[in-house]
């Protein structure tokens, strides 16, 4: 299974329209964090990974439909500015990190994509 957490534009209470294609290729899983720290990019946001354990990002994770993941990064990739036609150095790209959610009212962690900022 592969994961995504989600902490920016294309969480579900933005409205942005990438986010319905995101849903039909994943299932919503619920609320998560990370290690982090946002940083205020102007219109939108960066993060960046933080080890600090009172330093964590908001967001929101989701358990990629199997077989999906290829078509949903080549999209989201696109999206963020770090797919294969961008041109380099990409602003953001995609890392996999441990993420922390609750799953029945207990803390879970499991390695999800995000996408970082790169600066």
């Amino acid at each position: 299974m592969e994961y995504l957490f989600i902490h920016g534009s294309l969480r579900t209470t933005e409205g942005h329209p990438l986010h319905n294609y995101l849903r039909g290729l994943s299932d919503f899983l619920g609320k998560a964090s990370m290690g982090g720290i946002k940083v205020d990019l102007g219109e939108y946001s960066g993060l960046l990974p933080s080890r600090d354990p009172n330093e964590r990002v908001a967001g929101e994770l989701y358990r990629i439909h199997d077989g999906a993941s290829e078509k949903l990064f080549e999209v989201l990739d696109a999206y963020e500015g770090c797919g294969k036609d961008d041109p380099e150095p990409h602003e953001f790209f995609r890392h996999s990190q441990d993420v922390t959610f609750e799953d029945d009212q207990k803390q879970k962690i499991v390695e999800a994509w995000v996408y970082l900022y790169a600066g």
